[in-house]
């Protein structure tokens, strides 16, 4: 029985089975998927398999390199917005990218010291030198000096001269945050007087000038935007204008600033606020005069940047001036909007004004023939200025503009009258304070023919210097040109080229004026080894006769040969 029974079982099981698999094989046959057989199935990974889901695996055939952007294989598909999906990708992918840097034509490779020590006509040493040496990965000292003197070029007079400037400075990183500079220097110099009326005043009058300076800034930011920064120096001047204790004059300075600044960003990309407030003083005495000036400001600086194409910058300032003449409260504000119009076309457009002081060595540096007893007052300058900049290839930029300037108690350059009544003879040069006005327009190229190899360079100016109420400003020219040429054809080889020309001026009288001039220079570096090199260098190759300053006429023809050193 159990036999029989055994039979039975079997068989209905089978019949009870057979139409399972015709159902099946019924709906394999109408179904368009194809069969898979299982053992076709391929888990795929990168060198590795996970199983959080056999769901989520790639299955043969699959390309595990979709150009499509990365995402969490662990996050829940289609779940997010486009707006979310877009928060979520990095800052870069949104912004406009930056444009490539700029790279100036490659004069020498940047070294830790470099020096230039040459001789040239009329016994005329000079040298240069800039030099730095890192102390750690945090700090580092660097300094450098400028040194020329001649002998003197003019037969009839004594004419030689000395300019020595030194700096240095100590920088370190305090912090990730903070950082903390020192710097320091001071000149010497010296230069002859041009002969006046031997009757009037000696002809070997000497003017020598002394001075040092002292800084410190320090500064604390957070990343490059939020933070803050403060600075400090002060500089101490004199001029001695002596002969043998016949003619004789002093004069003093000293000047001080002091300012801090705090910027932190907005909430919008690229924008930016900044409070500042600073003042800048001095005190001078000389035999006229025993006075002081300041200058305090404060104000607010806006930058934005508008839909990638636009930067706007306000600066909202206001000032006290004070000096021995007046004191008065000025309104400083500067607006610059400068606007990206096509790829290679930006424009730029600013407007604004403010009061400064240009101290005694500012201007006796300008006119190393200014005498020695001065005033120093304030000048109010409101300016606009309009330029449009053309980079129409990846190493040329052309640029031109214009500009306008209204510019009270400006500074001009005359001469005083020594003479006898009827028959004036002029002694040294002065400063007088006149209300004038500029008008300027510009157009400038600078262009990489062979990057790398051969670079040209050009500016031209026109402008119209004004007096209020007519005339020009004294020994202020109209136009002017300033070009270069460097090549490049080798390695270590370098030839530079350069034509200046300055029109003509008017001098403090109106019926008088100086003649334009044309300077050509050029040289030639070569680097004989990996350290040191050699120079030729040839100044007013035309030999040219020309005056900066009326009464001075300058160097002619010079020819200047000397050494190069890179460590």
């Amino acid at each position: 029985m159990k036999g029989f029974s055994a039979i039975v079982f079997i068989i209905m099981a089978v019949l009870a089975a057979n139409p399972v698999v015709a159902q099946q094989q019924q709906e394999s046959e109408s179904s368009m998927l194809p069969e898979i057989d299982p053992q076709d199935i391929e888990i795929r990974s990168q060198f590795q398999a996970r199983f959080p889901g056999l769901r989520r695996q790639p299955i043969l055939g699959f390309d595990p390199n979709p150009r499509v952007y990365q995402i969490d294989p662990n996050r829940t598909p289609f779940m997010e917005t486009h707006e979310q999906v877009v928060a979520n990708l990095p800052v870069s992918q949104l912004s406009r990218p930056e444009p490539p840097a700029y790279r100036t034509f490659p004069y020498s490779s940047p070294k830790n010291v470099y020096s230039r020590l040459g001789f040239g006509s009329y016994a005329s040493p000079e040298a240069q030198f800039w030099g730095l040496k890192r102390i750690n990965s945090k700090s580092y000292i660097a300094g450098d000096f400028d040194y020329s003197s001649s002998d003197g070029h003019l037969d009839n007079q004594n004419s030689s001269f000395r300019f020595f400037d030194s700096n240095a400075e100590y920088a370190t990183k305090l912090s990730e945050q903070s950082q903390l500079s020192v710097s320091g220097g001071f000149k010497t110099s010296f230069n002859n007087m041009f002969d006046l009326p031997a009757s009037t005043i000696p002809s070997d009058a000497r003017k020598e000038y002394n001075g040092i300076n002292l800084g410190t800034e320090f500064r604390h930011f957070k990343n490059t935007v939020t933070g803050w920064k403060a600075d400090a120096n002060i500089r101490y001047y004199n001029i001695d204008l002596n002969n043998a204790d016949v003619l004789t004059g002093k004069s003093e300075e000293r000047v001080y600033n002091v300012s801090v600044a705090k910027r932190w960003a907005g909430g919008n990309t690229d924008e930016t606020f900044t409070a500042k407030v600073g003042t800048k003083g001095g005190n001078y005495e000389n035999a006229i005069a025993k006075d002081s000036w300041v200058t305090v400001q404060g104000g607010a600086v806006y930058e934005r940047l508008f839909n990638y194409s636009t930067k706007v910058k306000i600066d909202a300032s206001v000032y006290f001036a004070q000096n021995s003449i007046d004191e008065k409260i000025y309104l400083g504000p500067e607006v610059t909007v400068e606007h990206l119009l096509m790829d290679i076309l930006t424009l730029k457009i600013t407007a604004g004004a403010n009061p400064y002081v240009q101290t005694l060595e500012q201007r006796h540096k300008e006119n190393r023939f200014l005498t020695v007893n001065n005033i120093l007052r304030h000048t109010y300058r409101m300016y606009g200025k309009g330029e449009a900049s053309v980079e129409y290839a990846d190493q040329g930029e052309f640029k031109f503009g214009i500009q306008y300037e209204d510019i009270s108690d400006y500074p001009l350059y005359m001469r005083s009258d020594i003479g006898q009544p009827g028959n004036p003879a002029y002694g040294f040069y002065e400063m007088q304070y006149r209300d004038v006005y500029k008008v300027s327009a510009y157009a400038s190229v600078a262009h990489q023919i062979i990057p790398g190899k051969l670079l040209v360079n050009g500016k031209v100016y026109l402008r119209s210097p004004k007096l209020d109420g007519g005339g020009r400003i004294p020994f202020e020219e109209k136009i002017g040109v300033n070009s270069g040429l460097t090549v490049q054809p080798f390695d270590g080889i370098t030839f530079e080229a350069w034509a200046d020309y300055v029109g003509s001026r008017r001098t403090f009288q109106a019926d008088e004026k100086l003649d334009g001039y044309i300077l050509l220079g050029g040289r030639a570096d070569v680097q004989i080894t990996k350290r040191f090199g050699a120079y030729i260098k040839l100044v007013n190759a035309l030999n040219q006769d020309y005056e900066v300053w009326q009464g001075y006429p300058e160097r002619p023809f010079q020819a200047y040969g000397g050494v190069t050193v890179r460590l």
